[in-house]
């Protein structure tokens, strides 16, 4: 196994029961519902860098409220020489500023979001989701998170459209 380290900031936002995540366009979560969340762009802070990716990939403004810790994930992706990405995330909860308007979602070169969706916590499961997105309902359901490692060795991405 060789792998790259992609390191993210994501959000859990939850209402009666649903989870909102975004539709992934591209990566290893292609097809799937993912948190929004993402990488930090030069001098940026955590924090800062989840309300900048919260809004570009929701069209939502948000404020962040616990940080949950850092878990991390390896998954089978290919990207250049690498056979699998290691995926570390810091997840935050936040909740929506609701005196702010809602606004179209980002439109730029690099962006991954399809839009945004509210989803129950029994539809996230690792054939729909990402391993984040799985993460954050069983957290919901729960109350748990992992202390161990994620390993997805079997990892598909899903073609757009595909249940």
């Amino acid at each position: 196994m060789k792998s790259f380290n992609h390191f993210g900031v994501y959000g859990i936002c939850e209402r009666a029961g649903k989870l909102l995540v975004i539709h992934k366009g591209r990566g290893a979560y292609t097809g799937r519902f993912d948190l929004p969340g993402g990488r930090l762009e030069e001098d940026e802070s955590l924090t800062d860098g989840l309300v900048r990716e919260f809004l570009e990939e929701t069209g939502l403004s948000i404020r962040v409220k616990n940080n949950l810790g850092t878990f991390d994930f390896f998954v089978r992706y290919q990207e250049d020489s690498f056979t699998h990405m290691h995926h570390i995330a810091a997840i935050y909860t936040v909740e929506i500023n609701e005196d702010h308007p809602v606004s179209d979602i980002g439109t730029f070169a690099m962006q991954d979001s399809l839009g945004c969706v509210w989803v129950e916590l029994s539809e996230i499961t690792l054939d729909s989701a990402s391993p984040i997105a799985v993460l954050a309902a069983k957290w919901l359901t729960s109350g748990c998170l992992p202390s161990q490692t994620g390993y997805h060795e079997h990892w598909e991405m899903k073609v757009l459209g595909e249940p």
